[in-house]
């Protein structure tokens, strides 16, 4: 039974992680500060802050941290990963949060 229970937990914090995680991407792409997207949102700028630093330990717990290329010229910079013989190529300025949405699709690969 512990098994069973020990699974369901995990899935529970995993989809939760995923929503958290498709709530920072909206804040980060919204234009406005954190402060007010959590505000509109009825979120606590704490437990968006939380979140955040939760995904970000997934990130390093999961041991998904890559070599990225040498930075390019400006004119060509951007954010190359590359894993399992998948080769993805985000903007320089690419959120960190987004980052860890690739980099989490790209474990399930």
């Amino acid at each position: 039974m512990t098994n069973i229970t020990t699974a369901i937990t995990e899935i529970k914090s995993k989809v939760s992680l995923q929503e958290w995680q498709q709530r920072i991407l909206d804040c980060q792409s919204s234009g406005i500060s954190v402060k007010a997207w959590c505000r509109e949102n009825g979120i606590s700028t704490g437990s968006y802050y939380f979140h955040l630093r939760k995904i970000r330990e997934s990130v390093l717990e999961a041991n998904q941290i890559v070599s990225l290329d040498p930075p390019k010229p400006a004119s060509s910079s951007g954010i190359r990963i590359e894993s399992g013989g998948i080769t993805i190529t985000l903007p320089g300025n690419a959120a960190p949060e987004q980052l860890t949405v690739v980099l989490s699709a790209l474990k399930s690969c």
